[in-house]
């Protein structure tokens, strides 16, 4: 990070990658969502080392396309799937598969956490879901025009404000997260 000197590539099968669309890292793990493969690799953050990859039909993925952690949980948005993963951080076990009509969810393409709130950014609903981190219950879907919500395909966090940018209104939303 310092220099942007090259460290490696890591590539190969045995990692599991097929369309990797998405990565994030709590520091401990690096997490990468597999978009073709319906899975995510976990990697070592200090060594760059497979730890394990996650698929399978009890994860509800379906084009895993965006993926955030806390150090505690890591979400998965499912983009076919219309639902969001709940995997341990720390173990990568299944929490919890979260979908419904309830919830929004409209090819969710982005997620991001505080660690208070987990946001999901759903392109074709243009609106956002807002989750409780602790539970994964909804807490709310933002919609309306006075959001700007247009193609909503990136989102992000500082626990103070949620930044959504809009892909096709060439713009981003800024709103309070609490």
């Amino acid at each position: 990070a310092s220099t942007g000197a090259l460290v490696k590539v890591i590539r190969g099968s045995s990692y599991g990658f097929n369309w990797p669309d998405a990565i994030t890292s709590d520091g401990t793990h690096v997490w990468v969502a597999n978009s073709d493969g319906n899975s995510v690799t976990e990697l070592s953050a200090s060594t760059g080392a497979l730890v394990k990859v996650i698929s399978g039909s009890s994860y509800g993925f379906n084009s895993p396309d965006a993926v955030t952690s806390d150090g505690t949980h890591v979400w998965v948005a499912n983009e076919y799937g219309t639902s969001v993963t709940e995997l341990s951080a720390s173990t990568g076990a299944l929490v919890k598969v979260i979908s419904g009509s309830s919830y929004g969810f409209n090819s969710p393409d982005a997620v991001t956490s505080d660690g208070t709130h987990v946001w999901v950014a759903n392109e074709y609903g243009t609106s956002v879901t807002e989750l409780s981190a602790s539970t994964g219950a909804l807490v709310k879907v933002i919609r309306g025009s006075s959001y700007g919500f247009d193609y909503p395909s990136g989102i992000t966090s500082d626990g103070t404000h949620v930044w959504v940018a809009n892909y096709w209104g060439n713009s981003v939303t800024e709103f309070s997260a609490s």
